[in-house]
């Protein structure tokens, strides 16, 4: 893409970056092509699949294309196929006792990468080498951001067994990760591998924005400009080699995250305090819009933050040191724990689904609940909708003021047979009747549902209800009236029946 950016593709996974009111004195060309360009975009669909992207930027023929295919089978189900599994009890999978090796390549495969700056055409800029102190420093960062669960890095690669391998450079189709009109993409995983069943997978990480920066201004202007490491004592090499061990070890743990099941969701912040304060992403990114709080104002701070998931910035990558959030060490644990509940009879409204304890490890270093005990109870449900219209309800007990968070995977991370679910969140009155807390059918970035920090407010009864309607969710029109989409009528119901996974889980500081 060499157009400048525009607002529509903003929607499809764009974040700008204002550089507004720069100015340097590297020459009149250089100058000239800054003014004129008044963001550099970040490309934010980088989790590979169908996970990461929005679908209210596509047009209505792609919208279709897109489920139309998914309802004929042709969706990455990285968990495999859940039906053949024995419903009756608790199932105990066999987790990864043994860990995730990771293996950090760092080879350059050429000296020299191309990349689109100004001239809106590929140039030819000189490939970054990592020096032996950046990539000692890069995996350690990485390893202080995993310290917690069975993950092992390496720099040298295994001669066999099961290893994920994180490369540090550009791997792009077009070999293109940097356009300053269309798009900059830092990196991107194989795919949003739920449990982390796929063992040997792939990401990479690019750094090499910051080269091009250097190369195009040697004095560092514009590189600090736009990265906001300053250049001390006229030293540009130290300035740079500081950016690109920031970036890379962050966006190194971010795509290495998405191997691992996690979502840009996964970084919002504390549990409890609703969508991120940055006023990203947007309620009525939401179908229908959130009505909860909007008061997570750590979001920004954790791994798996994004332009498009929280609002986050370049300067945030190269300038700090992320960390997990509450939300992704209960699913990287989850990981490792390997133990489900299947459907069986508890997707009734009478059979209270048990939630146990889990021992979550306290990732936080800034924020609400640094240095307490966290307390977790979740629930990790595996289930099916066998025939369109069918309901499954999941009743639970809860004391009052707290919240629930409950993610439905079966769309943009398939599990089996491809199903677009919604989730709505009940009150079991003293009568029986049931008062409708929360609902959603479709997140910001894709059909998945997502219930955040759902109010627990009364002691009693709740129901979480699965279903899978007939219509998706298109956004809204200009008088803000959903746009949706029937299944049924177009020939898409085969989505209304299929596989899904649902994490519940409640989070209380101690």
């Amino acid at each position: 893409m060499n157009t400048k950016i525009t607002t529509p593709l903003k929607l499809l996974g764009f974040a700008g970056i204002a550089l507004s009111g720069l100015s340097l004195s590297i020459g009149s060309t250089l100058a000239a092509g800054i003014e004129d360009t008044t963001s550099l975009p970040v490309i934010t669909d980088d989790c590979g699949g169908n996970g990461c992207g929005d679908r209210r930027g596509l047009s209505l023929e792609q919208f279709e294309s897109m489920i139309r295919s998914a309802a004929m089978g042709d969706v990455n189900a990285a968990s495999g196929d859940v039906s053949a599994l024995d419903a009756s009890d608790i199932f105990y999978g066999v987790g990864h006792e043994v860990g995730q090796l990771v293996y950090l390549n760092f080879e350059q495969s050429s000296p020299t990468f191309q990349a689109i700056a100004f001239a809106g055409v590929p140039e030819v800029f000189v490939s970054h080498v990592y020096t032996d102190e950046e990539r000692d420093s890069i995996q350690a960062n990485m390893e202080a951001a995993y310290t917690d669960f069975k993950i092992k890095f390496t720099q040298e690669e295994p001669a066999e067994g099961d290893y994920s391998t994180l490369n540090f450079e550009c791997q792009t189709e077009s070999g293109i990760c940097i356009d300053f009109g269309g798009g900059i993409l830092f990196g991107r995983a194989e795919a949003i591998d739920l449990g982390n069943a796929n063992r040997n997978d792939s990401a990479f990480a690019d750094a090499n924005l910051w080269e091009v920066t250097v190369q195009l201004d040697p004095t560092g202007g514009f590189f600090s400009a736009v990265s906001g490491v300053p250049v001390i004592d006229g030293d540009v090499q130290a300035a740079l080699s500081t950016a690109i061990v920031n970036q890379a070890s962050n966006t190194g743990a971010h795509e290495l995250g998405h191997n691992l099941g996690l979502r840009h969701h996964d970084s919002f912040g504390s549990p409890g305090s609703g969508l991120p304060s940055t006023g990203v992403p947007s309620p009525d990114a939401f179908f229908p819009v959130f009505d909860g709080l909007q008061e997570g104002d750590e979001a920004i701070l954790h791994t798996m933050a994004s332009g498009a998931s929280v609002g986050s910035g370049l300067t945030d990558s190269t300038t700090r040191h992320r960390f997990f959030s509450e939300r992704s060490a209960i699913k990287l644990k989850a990981a490792e724990r390997g133990k489900l509940t299947l459907e069986g009879d508890y997707s009734t409204a009478e059979m209270r689904i048990p939630f146990k304890n889990v021992n979550i490890p306290n990732t936080i270093l800034q924020g609400d609940n640094t240095n307490k005990e966290l307390r977790v109870k979740a629930s990790i449900i595996e289930g099916a909708i066998d025939v369109a219209g069918e309901m499954d309800y999941y009743r639970f007990s809860s004391k009052g003021g707290l919240t629930l968070s409950a993610e439905f995977n079966g769309f943009d991370v398939a599990v089996g047979d491809a199903v677009i679910g919604s989730l709505r969140m009940f009150y079991v009155e003293n009568d029986g009747s049931l008062s409708l807390v929360a609902q959603n059918f479709q997140n910001f970035e894709g059909f998945d549902a997502f219930l955040i920090d759902a109010p627990l407010d009364k002691a009693g009864d709740y129901i979480v209800e699965v279903s899978a309607p007939n219509f998706v969710s298109f956004g809204y029109d200009e008088a803000g009236e959903p746009i949706l989409f029937p299944l049924e009528e177009t020939g898409n119901g085969a989505l209304r029946a299929g596989d899904y996974h649902l994490t519940m889980y409640v989070v209380a500081g101690k």
